[in-house]
């Protein structure tokens, strides 16, 4: 992904465009270190994926974000913010963020977001994902259950159903705890589902579980 950094202090950018820079789905980097330097890039640069300092003063004005998305409807937009609460978060997914990261987020979940946002899912931290899984799943945000599942779902999906903890998941498949849950929550969305539960429910009912696929 060709990646547009907005960052306004200047030692946390060039540590964003070190990791960044070394990520498999990020294949340029350019940066602005303000707003208007950025949108003024947009045309020009194209960028598949903007990383956005959500603590720049113009960014909490509505309509800033949903102004980047008619600038570039097919860029997927990550807030890295600061102090922001839960409301404020959901208004930032309501006008088209595909991810949220606090500013104290570790290179995991940096490197979780980036993949998610590469298989066009949503990512909120480990931290938010029990806050977040039942209004993502609000019939108004949640996907069609016909979205495509990947591989790796399958799996968790499947390890899920023969009742496998996080950490049991985790180390079958030689992830992290973080991904597992992720990955639940990812499945959660795109299947349609409240909780676990019913995730077990679709699975047999739309023949997804795979027995001993691990």
């Amino acid at each position: 992904m060709k990646t547009l950094v907005i960052e306004a202090i200047p030692l946390l950018r060039d540590a964003l465009l070190h990791q960044l820079e070394t990520n498999e789905h990020i294949t340029t980097v350019v940066e602005a270190d303000d707003l208007a330097q950025a949108l003024s890039m947009l045309a020009a640069c194209e960028p598949d994926l903007i990383w956005l300092d959500g603590t720049l003063p113009e960014v909490r004005q509505e309509g800033v974000i949903k102004q980047i998305r008619r600038k570039t409807p097919d860029a997927k937009i990550l807030l890295f913010g600061s102090g922001d609460t839960i409301p404020e978060i959901k208004n930032y997914f309501k006008q088209g963020i595909q991810a949220y990261l606090p500013k104290t987020a570790c290179s995991c979940d940096i490197s979780e977001a980036l993949s998610a946002i590469a298989a066009g899912d949503l990512y909120v931290p480990p931290s938010l994902n029990h806050t977040f899984t039942s209004w993502i799943t609000n019939p108004t945000h949640k996907k069609k259950r016909g979205c495509e599942i990947t591989q790796r779902e399958k799996e968790v999906l499947s390890l899920i159903v023969e009742e496998n903890t996080t950490g049991e998941i985790a180390k079958k498949l030689f992830i992290s705890y973080c991904t597992v849950e992720t990955h639940r929550v990812n499945l959660i969305q795109k299947l349609g589902v409240k909780n676990t539960a019913g995730l077990v429910r679709v699975a047999f009912e739309a023949g997804l579980y795979n027995r001993g696929i691990i």
